[in-house]
């Protein structure tokens, strides 16, 4: 029995491609879910293109893809995902409420005629579009997937995923303690006051899956931009004391020895604050194995 989170994407802002992306992959976010029956996707990055090669042949085929929230890279990839375009699929498209267009509206306008050949009525597979709610989990079968809002222009959600012997946390765009540029020993409750309910949301998780895009000497730049420094990643995963930290949402500007030295540069600063709490920043088409 399958039970695993494949990362096909995880790259964030903008896919990439060169020699010096090589290891960890150029392709934005779209993360598979299998467990046991449960099989669940999130995010439609580019790297669902090729996730959606590994369904030929099914039918009938019934597909849940849940969007954390509804950026250019995390649906870019919609219109290359194969299923789409099969009469035997029943595709269920969850995205955040909001105030503005709803979800059938924003994928309508994604394969308007301007932007590309096949419009969203065309498509072959029956469509069903569903809001994601804040504290309202989603059972598939074994697993349960629960949301809470995340710090981000526009809604978005970070997405709490419980297995039978384990508890995930996802949340791929998330900008913690927004403007602040000091040390993790100095962050007061005054500072943490806007970020509490993420973080009880969020604690006692096994794996905390968390983005790091920028540098401390980016972030002086990248204020209200929707994610964090490396330095305030840190400080939300040393409150949270996860077992495991993965970082995704890597920044297209970042090349793979970039990533490498902000990665060794993580483990330095966990080290400082004397925890032990293993971190590896993650690469396209990496698979966890789950309990």
């Amino acid at each position: 029995m399958k039970k695993h989170l494949k990362f096909w994407g995880t790259r964030g802002s903008c896919s990439v491609s060169g020699p010096e992306y090589l290891h960890f992959g150029g392709n934005s976010c779209s993360l598979e879910i299998c467990y046991g029956d449960a099989h669940v996707i999130i995010d439609a990055g580019t790297g669902i293109r090729a996730l959606g090669d590994t369904f030929a042949g099914i039918t009938p085929l019934k597909i849940n893809l849940l969007l954390t929230h509804t950026h250019w890279d995390h649906i870019i990839g919609f219109p290359f995902f194969d299923p789409v375009y099969s009469a035997a699929t029943h595709l269920m498209i969850w995205a955040p409420g909001s105030t503005g267009r709803s979800c059938k509206q924003l994928f309508n306008d994604l394969l308007a005629i301007e932007f590309f050949p096949i419009h969203l009525e065309e498509v072959k597979s029956t469509l069903e579009f569903k809001t994601l709610q804040q504290k309202t989990p989603i059972t598939f079968g074994p697993i349960t997937l629960d949301f809470h809002t995340t710090n981000h222009p526009g809604l978005a959600y970070g997405v709490k995923i419980t297995t039978p012997h384990q508890t995930i946390g996802y949340i791929t765009d998330n900008e913690f303690l927004q403007g602040y540029h000091g040390e993790a020993a100095d962050v007061t409750e005054e500072l943490l006051e806007p970020h509490r309910g993420l973080i009880d949301f969020f604690q006692g998780c096994d794996l905390i899956i968390h983005e790091a895009q920028y540098t401390p000497e980016e972030y002086l730049q990248k204020v209200g931009w929707g994610h964090s420094s490396a330095l305030n990643a840190v400080t939300l995963v040393s409150l949270l004391k996860p077992k495991q930290w993965g970082v995704i949402h890597h920044d297209p500007k970042h090349t793979d020895e970039d990533l490498k030295r902000l990665c060794e540069w993580t483990k330095e600063k966990l080290s400082s604050l004397h925890l032990k709490i293993p971190v590896e920043w993650i690469p396209d088409n990496h698979v966890i194995e789950l309990k």
